[in-house]
């Protein structure tokens, strides 16, 4: 059956089946619903850190290793650094680094009889963002004797135009490496495109015949909250807009690494930067550790979050296991990453972070042991005695805090163990998963960790690149069962949250960027109103059809008198709900709507489109005991607040 034929059949029997419908929203009673209940998974994927919500704007900044075949690799290049005149540019393994973890520098080798402006520039991250608007910060260290100036600035690729000039007194020597710090400035102007690159420009008088070295060229632009090292402005006001209220955070597949030495190393991302050697990532590049545990930590409490830790367990996604022989050893490093985060300054690895500069503990009530153990051959050595061996460690020192598995069911059951979910199917399965919690063990606390459609109907490859309303609203679906159920169901994220644009137009995900431009997807702001509208307890809701009828799926919460009844209208026609609401309440209710022109609606960038969903809001007032709510599109979205 072709999908087009399913299409019009699945229309085809939701318009036979459509009828007015009446619904009755109960005035109290149920479960109380997780505060927890809408979160986000953070891990860096296709440019998530690097080059994403980490505002660092320079690529290959340290020339810590590169891709290869689209693999993470060790290859040191001069990748994404040009020359500017005509100099020679090396990556070289210096005798006298920079540092022990930073050991490549950049050479420039200038020829003799050299006059004027000479240097080298950067791409960036496809591109930078330059915004006359913001401050930028420039640093960088070098090695060899020059006494002059070296003018840095944004240059725009389509027109030659110099769009910022900031001089940069230097006085460097030889064999001793001199560190240029911050250097702070506005550009000229805002081109209002990506196509720009950032330039380093010496007086080649100075250095003709001879050659400088250079390390640890670094570029940010304002922060968000002005956090030193910190994280990108604009995605991190997009983050705050989806109004999620936890994240797990290193990551999942990217913390597990592709093999023994190269998960995710917490006691390697703290410190200076030039301390930082960084790390062979899982998604195809090297990745600098510049965002390291302690930049996640602030972030995530700067956006409210509540903290969900995951734990490299012993599996590396590319099958290697850690034996039991030496699981101890990875506890004991756990064990000093927990007091690390949660000590005082009374304690060892507590009064290292004071010392850092972050005095004050960060709360840590929620752990996940491992991700995805059930991969290459990972459940035997999970139940044996992988997570055991965490368990009873993390349990005998922090009673109370949550500790997640990532297999069902949990190896050691009992009191504030919880277990993770992953869901990754097409729409027809999440529409399928509205009642997967309805007789769920109601001791078990759940988490969907990750979910995301990743196909539609046909359920065939690759991966959709975009998120339809359809897909967005199947997942919705899932979502109204979790809210129903959220008395166990205690948290669920979407599977990725930010990926670069330009690298990964064929995969989902929450958020996509490029280096000047937000992408929120229809997922976005599913969740976004999911969260925003959402009580302290479930309410039950009645009608003549039943517990939910396709094509229409709800759920109901309420905190106070306050009562929030989401609809779904999932490739149904045009239809009428009368909802009438038991017990004490206004004659008025807001309807806050989110719609898109159809089904197969997608969000791009502006360039291509823009986005398509959009959310308004209108009042109803009750006639006859009942509001009426309309459905004008086969795709849409009600919640209706009275």
């Amino acid at each position: 059956m072709t999908k087009l034929w399913y299409l019009w059949l699945t229309v085809a029997q939701h318009f036979v089946a459509a009828q007015r419908q009446t619904l009755t929203v109960a005035a109290s009673g149920g479960n109380k619903s997780s505060a927890l209940l809408y979160g986000t998974l953070y891990e860096d994927i296709y440019h998530s850190g690097d080059g994403g919500l980490y505002a660092e704007l320079l690529r290959n900044r340290a020339f810590q290793g590169s891709s290869q075949n689209g693999q993470a690799s060790t290859t040191r290049t001069t990748d994404f650094w040009h020359p500017i005149g005509n100099v020679q540019l090396s990556v070289e393994d210096s005798t006298r680094a920079l540092s022990e973890d930073l050991t490549y520098d950049l050479r420039m080798n200038v020829p003799a009889g050299t006059t004027g402006q000479i240097g080298f520039y950067n791409e960036g991250f496809w591109g930078f963002h330059v915004d006359a608007a913001k401050r930028y910060a420039v640093s960088f260290n070098i090695k060899g004797a020059y006494d002059g100036t070296v003018i840095a600035g944004f240059k725009n690729n389509i027109t030659g135009a110099q769009l910022s000039s900031t001089a940069i007194s230097v006085s460097s020597v030889d064999d001793t490496w001199t560190y240029i710090p911050p250097h702070t400035f506005q550009p000229t102007s805002t081109p209002g495109n990506a196509n720009n690159t950032f330039t380093f420009l010496f007086d080649g008088s100075q250095l003709a015949g001879k050659s400088i070295q250079v390390n640890l060229l670094s570029l940010f632009k304002q922060t968000y909250r002005n956090r030193a090292n910190g994280v990108r402005e604009d995605l991190a006001g997009s983050f705050d807009g989806l109004k999620s209220s936890w994240v797990r955070l290193p990551g999942g597949n990217n913390m597990q690494g592709l093999s023994i030495g190269n998960e995710w190393h917490w006691d390697r991302t703290f410190g200076d930067l030039k301390n930082r050697q960084g790390h062979v990532g899982t998604w195809g590049d090297i990745q600098t550790d510049g965002f390291g545990i302690l930049e996640m930590m602030q972030w995530a409490t700067d956006a409210n979050q509540t903290i969900v830790l995951g734990l490299f367990a012993g599996l590396h996604i590319g099958g290697d296991i850690v034996s039991e022989a030496d699981i101890d050893g990875y506890v004991d490093s756990t064990m000093n990453y927990l007091e690390f985060l949660k000590g005082d300054s009374s304690t060892t690895w507590g009064a290292k972070r004071v010392n850092l500069g972050y005095p004050t503990p960060f709360k840590v009530d929620h752990i996940e042991i491992g991700n995805e153990d059930y991969l290459n051959g990972g459940t035997s050595s999970y139940y044996s005695y992988r997570f055991a061996a965490f368990w009873n460690r993390i349990r005998a020192t922090y009673p109370s805090i949550a500790l997640i598995s990532s297999i069902f069911p949990p190896p050691v059951p009992g009191s504030d163990t919880w277990v993770d979910l992953h869901f990754y199917y097409n729409q027809n399965t999440f529409v399928s998963l509205f009642d997967r919690f309805d007789n769920a063990n109601r001791s078990l606390p759940i988490i969907v960790g990750e979910y995301a459609c990743i196909h539609e109907f046909d359920n065939g490859s690759p991966e959709i690149g975009a998120q339809t309303m359809g897909t967005a609203l199947a997942e919705g679906i899932m979502l109204l069962g979790a809210e129903r159920n959220s008395d166990i169901v205690m948290g669920t994220a979407y599977g990725a949250l930010i990926k670069e644009y330009d690298e990964a137009p064929n995969t989902v995900a929450v958020i996509k960027h490029s280096a000047d431009q937000i992408l929120q997807s229809t997922s976005y702001y599913v969740q976004q109103i999911f969260s925003q509208y959402k009580g302290e307890e479930t309410v039950s809701v009645t009608t003549q059809f039943g517990e939910g009828i396709d094509p229409l799926y709800w759920s109901a919460t309420r905190t106070g008198s306050t009562r929030y009844l989401k609809l779904i209208n999932y490739y149904g026609p045009s239809s009428v709900v009368d909802v009438v609401l038991q017990g004490t309440h206004s004659s008025t209710a807001q309807v806050v709507t989110l719609t898109a022109p159809d089904c197969s609606s997608t969000n791009k960038l502006s360039q291509l489109g823009g986005e398509s969903t959009s959310i308004t809001e209108s009042t109803i007032v009750e006639s006859d005991g009942k509001f009426t709510v309309i459905f004008g599109n086969p795709c849409e979205i009600k919640v209706l607040i009275a």
